[in-house]
């Protein structure tokens, strides 16, 4: 066989390949059911949407003192709360919650990452620690490094490892990103910590979080595990949408 011959056969093939792989994620797309949503009560505008698995536990007492009233968000705060003050009207909003003890945040907490780095969707990182007081240490030392502008190297060194976040494990990892170790372990108890656990906690028992990962994509509630296609189902979800949502 010449040479020409040949080389006409493996372009033949090499398309045939190609248009086998690009049916294949067509034929995905087409079977994908359709995304079915349930309004959720008392919170206009918002609605929810079935999720994979879950870690979970009791949101009840987080970031509260004994004794402490629990705070309530009115639906006035509620999109302030959810994403922050500075929205960014161009992106999709998204509100993660995790634990650094939820075996399926350590999947979501990455593929977020990388999805907020392509500067398309706008997330706020919330800590809602479930599993315990090993949970509650590590959730603290995250929101201790984000008053210092290291949050996401902390959420990222805790999420990835087994290691416990021991004081000299959380001095190592403050060294690591050149921040102050001192101060990260004195604002790990601070009133500004105590807050946002306490605020973040309002908002899972708002939205019926009983367990991580749990996420708020614009107006869509979503509990459990979720992988990259339905996050970039429900963002194109909320870009198309005929009505703004609740917190545009």
């Amino acid at each position: 066989m010449s040479t020409r011959r040949r080389i006409i056969r493996l372009a033949g093939f090499a398309a045939l390949v190609g248009a086998a792989y690009g049916s294949t994620g067509l034929l995905r797309r087409l079977s994908e059911p359709e995304l079915e949503f349930e309004p959720l009560t008392g919170m206009p505008g918002f609605r929810r949407v079935t999720g994979g698995p879950v870690s979970g536990g009791a949101t009840a007492l987080i970031g509260l003192e004994t004794g402490q009233a629990k705070p309530t968000i009115s639906n006035g705060a509620l999109c302030d709360a959810l994403f922050g003050g500075s929205r960014d009207g161009a992106s999709v909003q998204i509100a993660y919650f995790s634990d650094y003890r939820c075996l399926y945040c350590r999947k979501v907490s990455p593929m977020l990452a990388r999805l907020e780095a392509k500067g398309k969707v706008q997330i706020t990182w919330h800590e809602l620690p479930l599993l315990g007081p090993i949970s509650q240490r590590a959730a603290r030392a995250a929101l201790a490094a984000r008053a210092q502008g290291a949050y996401a190297m902390f959420h990222e060194r805790l999420m990835g490892t087994p290691v416990l976040p021991t004081p000299p494990y959380l001095r190592q990892v403050a060294g690591d990103a050149g921040i102050d170790a001192d101060q990260l372990m004195q604002d790990m108890t601070s009133a500004k910590t105590e807050s946002q656990l306490a605020v973040t906690a309002a908002l899972a028992r708002r939205f019926g979080f009983i367990g991580t990962p749990a996420l708020v994509i614009g107006r869509t509630s979503v509990l459990g595990g979720i992988d990259r296609r339905m996050v970039d189902r429900l963002v194109a979800a909320e870009r198309t949408a005929p009505l703004p949502g609740p917190c545009a």
